[in-house]
């Protein structure tokens, strides 16, 4: 799907190099409504340490474990993911914009190290099942301050929602007694608020550059911690309504929680280039 993806992108895009349009504002300044879907391509940092919920009499502390280093569960991979954009106002100044993706992984493999976890011990040499997932939804909320012909700058307010999981599963024991095949999993949703701005400059109507920053910096009750968001991208307009973008999105979370549901820290970096097909109206 992908490569047949990335090549009506590019036969598209080469059969329509040398059409022509008399109106010089890109759509991307103008449309009310932008859809894009298309695939994301990060190598990925993943540093998650969970100690989770301990449900067994006895057990007083628990030991956090490093998901990704101590299960492998490092390793790139590609995703889906979607967005949208709406100016939801009449003089088009206010936006509402959204997108989504999710990462995970699975992997098998024998341990060198013993793992204590929700009060199942899993010794050195047994097998077990890891596997993490991530997901992120982000919803901002915008208004331009400056807007021409050619240009927009705007500000604005939004939440990434952060959608974290782990579990591991194999042959476990509590004390010395053994528990058979065992699996614990925790998780955790995190809304992290952030502020950012955007900047377009589309010299033609066929081609448009743009950038956009989110961050936050955060410490409520039992959670701290930080993101950033960048995302610099170009935008070809083929027809009237559809367009492709390219562009390199950096993400990096890091939050320490302390919950009832979730007790552990992350800090999770990617970093790659994203494809999209634009629809706009």
């Amino acid at each position: 799907m992908k490569s047949i993806l990335i090549t009506i992108i590019f036969l598209v895009t080469f059969n329509t190099l040398s059409s022509q349009n008399t109106d010089d504002t890109h759509p991307i300044l103008t449309s009310r409504f932008m859809i894009g879907a298309g695939w994301y391509f990060p190598t990925r940092d993943v540093k998650l340490s969970v100690a989770g919920t301990i449900n067994t009499d006895g057990i007083e502390e628990i030991e956090d474990i490093d998901i990704d280093e101590t299960l492998g569960l490092s390793s790139g991979d590609d995703t889906f993911t979607l967005s949208f954009f709406w100016r939801f106002s009449k003089s088009k100044l206010w936006s509402v914009r959204g997108d989504y993706f999710k990462l995970g992984a699975t992997r098998t493999v024998v341990l060198d190290e013993e793992i204590k976890w929700e009060g199942v011990t899993y010794p050195v040499g047994g097998e077990v099942e890891g596997s993490f997932g991530i997901g992120l939804y982000r919803v901002f909320f915008g208004r331009a301050i400056t807007a021409g012909q050619k240009h927009e700058l705007g500000v604005g307010i939004g939440s990434h929602g952060l959608d974290v999981s782990a579990s591991i599963e194999g042959e476990g024991f509590v004390g010395d007694e053994p528990v058979g095949i065992n699996k614990s999993d925790v998780g955790v949703f995190l809304p992290l608020p952030n502020i950012g701005f955007w900047f377009i400059w589309a010299p033609s109507y066929r081609w448009a550059f743009s950038a956009s920053v989110d961050w936050f910096g955060i410490s409520i009750d039992n959670i701290s911690g930080s993101l950033w968001n960048v995302s610099p991208g170009i935008t070809f307009q083929i027809f009237k309504n559809l367009g492709i973008n390219a562009n390199y999105q950096f993400l990096s979370f890091n939050a320490d929680v302390d919950r009832s549901d979730f007790r552990g820290s992350f800090d999770l970096t990617f970093g790659g280039p994203s494809f999209r097909i634009i629809g706009n109206f």
